[in-house]
């Protein structure tokens, strides 16, 4: 989208840009309708958006449609997942408010956990965390059925490292989730400076927040104990 030195103009473009996308091939007189602006605004929204290509008007009729520039742009774009839109909010301002830092990851195809946002500049993002050692992992384990959980290990030993092979075999992964599910489906590190809190949404696609200190503190428990409950209380839906 061009630059525009109209702050409202261009959120008026994005406006009438969206209103296409959604109802598209839309007349004019139908978009000022849809969103409550009027011909003049209108009508300049969609000449900046055909004079950049994203939008043209059918032929024979003035009804407007979103152009393949704007198919080909969407397919190779990034989203962040729905759930990850109402979590994000949320707790960007928790842990602001209390020095934490926040992260949000998923369970993804192939049994892959993997770091998607952080609060953490320093974090790498889209980076994989292991399925077996990472408390983030035993948190979503905690939530899940057992055959669940034993059809993504028993894929998992085929990948993973000695180590982790031997955190499956052992029973250690097990006990761990089991100590998760006693402490209400959180997994907490050895030291209670980082806790992991699992969430899944309406198609059962699985992650968790992490809440980590900044700095060690003694009342580091206390502080992830109750911004987890916030983010519990307050997203009923998506932290069952």
């Amino acid at each position: 989208m061009p630059e525009k030195s109209d702050k409202g103009s261009s959120v008026k473009t994005l406006t009438v840009f969206e209103v296409i996308l959604r109802k598209g091939p839309i007349k004019p007189a139908e978009i000022c309708h849809e969103c409550g602006l009027n011909r003049s605004a209108v009508h300049r929204a969609i000449h900046v958006l055909i004079e950049q290509g994203w939008v043209r008007s059918l032929l024979g009729d003035r009804s407007c449609v979103a152009t393949y520039k704007f198919d080909k742009l969407a397919v190779d774009a990034v989203y962040s997942q729905p759930i990850q839109d109402q979590i994000y909010p949320l707790l960007k301002e928790l842990c602001n408010a209390h020095y934490l830092h926040g992260d949000i990851a998923f369970l993804l195809g192939a049994n892959q956990v993997k770091l998607v946002e952080s609060t953490d500049s320093k974090a790498k993002i889209n980076s994989d965390l292991s399925l077996v050692t990472t408390d983030i992992a035993t948190a979503i384990f905690s939530i899940m059925e057992p055959e669940q959980i034993t059809r993504i290990t028993s894929r998992a030993l085929n990948a993973v490292s000695k180590d982790e092979t031997d955190e499956i075999t052992s029973g250690r992964l097990a006990a761990r989730i089991l100590q998760a599910r006693r402490d209400g489906n959180l997994a907490w590190s050895t030291d209670f400076s980082i806790l992991s809190i699992p969430f899944r949404d309406s198609e059962q696609l699985f992650g968790a927040v992490r809440l980590r200190q900044k700095t060690a503190t003694s009342t580091g428990k206390q502080i992830l104990t109750y911004v987890g409950s916030e983010l519990q209380r307050s997203l009923p839906d998506i932290f069952q």
